[in-house]
C-alpha cells in the first residue's frame, strides 16, 4: 500500500488522466509471483523491459494475475470497500482455481508448443497398456478388434508451480485439449479417425517441484481405446492355429530428435482382462525399434506390442470333426457291408453320392470363415480333403466290389490263383472264414481235403465225448461241458468253452460228413450191381454234377466279394479313424508357434 501511495503523486504530475491508467495497468505483466517461485513464467516476467515489482500480498498478486486492478479516475478517492472491487470476493477464490488458471493463462502456455524448455531436447514418452477384451478376430478380413487401456506419461516443463504458493497442492486434472499431448497413433489401425477409436480424457498433472533433477510437472494420459486393425493370418494350422497381431504405435509427425517413445513394462497388463471363449492369450509383449525412412534424417521410434493368441478347438473338434468321422465311418461300413437288403448292392452307390453331398456342405462351412488365399491349405481343409478322397475312392472300390459280386450270374469259375488264395486257412482266420456249403462242396471236388487234426491237439473233454463208440448228442455234451469248466476263472471258462465248443462241432461235420459220402458210395455200388447204368441216371449224374458247379461258383464269387470287402473296410476304417486321431490330437504331436513379426 505505501508503494502505491507513493507512485500516486508521481504519476498525477507527470502525465494525463489515461496516461496513469496505462501505467497501473502493466503492473500485472510487470509482477512475479513471488520472490520464492521458481515457475517459468516469472522467469519470462523478468525478462520485461520495465523494472520489475515484486507483490508479496497475496490480494495484490492475485488481483495482478488475473488483470482486474483497475484505478478510479480519482486514485486519491480510492475505497476499498467499493463493492466493484470487494477484497473479500477475491479471498473467496479457491488456490485450486488460481492454480489451473496459472497453468492454462494463454499468455504463458501454449497446448501446440513442444514441451520443453529448449526445442532440440527430445521429450521422453513412457507407454503402457492394458487388455481388457478381445472383440473379434475376422480371419476371413484378417483383422483384429480388442479392447483395451492406454496410458501415457511424459513431462512439461512449461506446467511448473510451486505447491506453496497454491496452499500444498501438488496435483491437480486438466483437460487433454488444453495442454499437449503427443500424436500417438497406430499405424496399422483400420479406422482412420483417431475419435472413434480413443476416448480421450483428462490429464493428471504432478507438480516435479520436490524433484531436484526435474523442472515441470509430470502428465499422465489414461483413456480406453477399441482399436481394429490389421493382422495377416496364418490358418496353416487351423483349427489350432497361433496367430501374432502387431500393435504398431508411434508418433504420425515427429522422429526421435522430438519424441522418444519407451515401453513402460516388458508385459502389457493382464489382469483385468475378460477371458474369450475362442482364443486364449499366450503372450503379449512390447519391442521397442528405431526404424529409419528414406524421407527423415533422424529415426523414427516404434513400439511393437506383440499379441499371440491361440485357437481353442474344442468347438470345431464337437461340432465338426466327430460328425465328420462318424458319418465317414458309417458309409465306409456300408461300403463294404458283405450283405445287403436287395441282395445286389446298389444303394451303396447312393449312399456315396450322399456322403459326399455331407463332405461338400461341411467343407464349404469351413472356407467361410478361412481367409483366401493360395499360399496354403489349412488343416481342416486337408482333413475334408482326405475325407472326400475316402469317400470317392470307397465308391469306386464298392462299384468294383458290385461287379465281382456280379459274377456269379456268369456261372464262370474263380480263377485258380484266387481260388488258391481263398482256401488258405490264413484268409480264414484273419479275414472272413467260408461258408460251411462252400467247404462241402469244396471238399467234395477235391479241392480241399478233409481237414484232420491231430488227436493230440483236440481237447480231453472232446475225446472223451466223442470215443470211437459213442454217438455224438450236442445237447448232453453242450451241458455236460459247461458243467465241468465253471469252476475256472470267468475269462478262462469262456475261452475254454468256446475252444471245446469249436472242436466238437468240427468234429461232428467231419463224422457226418464221412458218413454220408459212405453212405452214397454204398449205395451207388448196390445199384449199379443191381440195375446197371442206364442213359437216364447218367444224364441225371451229369445234371446235378452241373448244378453243384454252379452253385460252387456262386458261392466262390460271393465269398471273393465278401473277402474284398472285409479287407476294404479293414483299411479305410484305418485312415479314417487315422484321420480323426490326428486332427483331434494335433496339438499333442506338433507344437504351433506363431510367426515372428518385425
Amino acid at each position: 500500500m505505501t508503494l502505491l501511495l507513493t507512485l500516486i503523486p508521481l504519476l498525477q504530475w507527470t502525465g494525463g488522466h489515461s496516461k496513469e491508467i496505462d501505467e497501473y495497468s502493466k503492473l500485472g505483466s510487470m509482477s512475479v509471483l513471488s520472490s520464492s517461485s521458481v515457475g517459468w513464467g516469472v522467469r519470462a516476467l523478468e525478462s520485461e523491459e520495465p523494472p520489475v515489482v515484486s507483490i508479496d500480498d497475496p490480494k495484490q498478486r492475485q488481483l495482478a494475475f488475473q488483470g482486474k486492478l483497475l484505478f478510479q479516475e480519482d486514485l486519491e478517492t480510492f475505497n476499498e470497500t467499493d463493492p466493484e472491487y470487494d477484497w473479500d470476493d477475491f479471498e473467496q477464490v479457491s488456490a485450486h482455481r488460481r492454480l489451473v488458471e496459472d497453468l492454462l493463462d494463454p499468455e504463458y502456455y501454449e497446448s501446440t508448443v513442444h514441451p520443453a524448455m529448449d526445442f532440440r531436447d527430445s521429450v521422453r514418452v513412457n507407454l503402457s497398456m492394458s487388455l481388457y477384451q478381445i472383440l473379434q478376430v475376422d480371419e476371413r478380413s484378417q483383422s483384429l478388434t480388442v479392447s483395451v487401456w492406454m496410458v501415457q506419461d511424459w513431462y512439461d516443463q512449461f506446467l511448473d508451480w510451486d505447491p506453496h504458493d497454491y496452499e500444498g497442492i501438488n496435483k491437480t486434472i486438466l483437460p487433454y485439449n488444453e495442454i499437449w499431448i503427443p500424436d500417438t497413433f497406430l499405424y496399422n489401425s483400420e479406422s482412420m479417425e483417431q475419435k472413434r477409436t480413443e476416448a480421450l480424457m483428462n490429464g493428471i498433472i504432478e507438480t516435479g517441484y520436490w524433484r531436484n533433477d526435474s523442472r515441470g510437472a509430470y502428465v499422465q494420459l489414461m483413456f480406453p481405446a477399441i482399436y481394429k486393425l490389421s493382422c495377416r493370418m496364418n490358418v496353416r494350422f487351423f483349427p489350432y492355429d497361433q496367430q501374432n497381431c502387431t500393435f504398431i504405435i508411434s508418433s504420425w509427425t515427429h522422429d526421435s530428435s522430438t519424441i522418444n517413445y519407451f515401453p513402460k513394462t516388458e508385459h502389457v497388463n493382464m489382469r483385468n482382462f475378460a477371458q474369450n471363449v475362442e482364443w486364449a492369450v499366450v503372450s503379449f509383449k512390447f519391442n521397442r525399434v528405431e526404424q529409419y525412412f528414406k524421407c527423415c534424417e533422424k529415426p523414427w521410434v516404434m513400439i511393437y506390442a506383440h499379441l499371440v493368441i491361440q485357437r481353442k478347438p474344442l468347438y470345431y473338434i464337437i461340432n465338426l470333426v466327430i460328425p465328420t468321422s462318424i458319418i465317414t465311418v458309417v458309409a465306409v461300413t456300408g461300403f463294404f457291408t458283405p450283405s445287403s437288403t436287395s441282395s445286389e448292392r446298389d444303394e451303396k452307390l447312393y449312399l456315396g453320392i450322399n456322403t459326399l453331398l455331407t463332405m461338400a456342405i461341411m467343407l464349404l462351412m469351413i472356407s467361410n470363415k478361412m481367409p483366401s488365399t493360395s499360399t496354403y491349405v489349412p488343416l481342416m481343409g486337408w482333413y475334408y480333403m482326405g475325407i472326400i478322397f475316402v469317400i470317392v475312392v470307397g465308391t469306386l472300390l464298392a462299384t468294383v466290389v458290385l461287379f465281382v459280386h456280379s459274377r456269379k450270374v456268369h456261372l464262370k469259375p474263380v480263377p485258380s490263383l484266387l481260388r488258391g488264395i481263398l482256401t488258405r486257412t490264413v484268409v480264414w482266420k484273419v479275414i472272413l472264414e467260408p461258408p460251411t456249403q462252400l467247404l462241402e462242396i469244396w471238399t467234395e471236388f477235391g479241392i480241399l481235403h478233409e481237414m484232420r487234426i491231430d488227436p493230440k491237439e483236440l481237447d480231453p473233454l472232446v475225446l472223451e465225448k466223442l470215443g470211437p463208440n459213442k454217438n455224438a448228442n450236442p445237447l448232453n455234451f453242450f451241458s455236460s461241458i459247461s458243467s465241468q469248466v465253471s469252476a475256472q476263472s470267468a475269462y478262462r471258462y469262456e475261452r475254454r468253452l468256446h475252444s471245446v465248443t469249436k472242436q466238437y462241432a468240427d468234429q461232428v461235420k467231419l463224422r457226418e460228413r464221412r458218413e454220408r459220402k459212405r453212405r452214397e458210395t454204398l449205395r451207388n455200388a448196390a445199384d449199379f450191381l443191381t440195375y446197371g447204368t442206364t442213359d437216364v441216371e447218367l444224364n441225371n449224374s451229369r445234371i446235378e454234377k452241373k448244378k453243384k458247379l454252379m452253385r460252387r461258383c456262386a458261392l466262390e464269387w460271393e465269398y471273393l466279394a465278401n473277402v474284398i470287402d472285409r479287407i476294404l473296410l479293414f483299411i479305410f476304417c484305418l485312415i479314417t479313424i487315422g484321420f480323426f486321431v490326428l486332427l483331434a490330437f494335433f496339438d499333442g504331436f506338433y507344437t504351433v508357434g506363431g510367426e515372428k513379426e518385425p
